[in-house]
């Protein structure tokens, strides 16, 4: 079993769904491998954190601020409250950083969806709401993207993916993985998720300049087909050289040439 695949078990042996066998195999393996440790003592933290979260009911005077709030936004008097922070910086730890953002997120739908059937009162709020799940989204990501553990940073580029217009600095972390980091499927992944950014010519420039950086041959392929995808005809002298790079893997000399027939279509 590969690293990779390893570290896919943890949530099941945290949850405790692992038979007996499964997990005197697992704890073997946790035994002698210190980076899988590693990501059983962060993802452990996570898992308790979610466990010791209570359910809280609602105030009454929640309860009756909550349903005035929604009278007024059914008979078209709902006022927008623009000092109402969503998003508080003495909040402590990532699960609630991530709860919040999930709340954030279905209040915007909510909200979204009243207006679309007419009884919303101002588009500017549903405007703000977006703006602020878009950059709990991006703080999710970036928090993520700096963890350890590989399935961490995997999560955390999940999260990106869902940002619709990421500032600097999360493109530029996710570039920075593709380049240097150590797992191969997080340099994958990272990737995937860039090219949902590739109408930005410093995002195609960077996967260009990234082909001649890469070890892996996977990586190398991926990055073809990317800018195959994008149609980005600037790849052809990095793809020139690789194909005649006699150093370079047959597959991905294979491939680059590939690319190039493509991009001259």
């Amino acid at each position: 079993m590969t690293p990779e695949e390893t570290s896919l078990l943890i949530p099941q042996y945290l949850s405790g769904q692992m038979t007996p066998a499964e997990k005197d195999a697992f704890e073997a393996e946790l035994g002698t491998n210190a980076g899988l440790r590693l990501e059983v003592d962060e993802l452990r933290s996570v898992w308790e954190g979610l466990g010791a979260l209570s359910q809280e009911a609602p105030s009454p005077a929640l309860r009756a601020r909550f349903y005035q709030k929604l009278h007024d936004i059914q008979t078209g008097r709902h006022v927008v409250e623009r000092q109402y922070a969503w998003w508080k910086p003495g909040l402590q730890g990532l699960v609630p950083q991530t709860i919040l953002a999930l709340a954030v997120f279905v209040l915007g739908t909510y909200v979204g969806r009243t207006n679309l059937d007419g009884r919303g009162s101002s588009t500017e709020e549903v405007k703000r709401l977006s703006t602020e799940v878009q950059g709990l989204r991006q703080t999710v990501a970036l928090s993520l993207l700096d963890q350890q553990s590989a399935t961490s940073r995997l999560e955390g580029i999940s999260w990106s993916s869902r940002v619709e217009r990421p500032e600097p600095g999360l493109v530029s972390a996710l570039l920075t993985m593709v380049d240097h980091d150590p797992n191969t499927n997080v340099r994958l992944s990272a990737l995937d998720a860039l090219e949902k950014f590739a109408g930005d010519p410093t995002v195609r420039k960077a996967l260009v300049d990234s082909l001649p950086r890469q070890d892996s041959p996977l990586v190398q392929i991926a990055l073809i087909d990317a800018l195959v995808r994008i149609r980005d005809r600037g790849a052809a002298g990095e793809l020139r050289k690789l194909t005649g790079d006699a150093e370079a893997n047959s597959s991905v000399r294979q491939r680059a040439q590939w690319g190039l027939e493509r991009l001259s279509l």
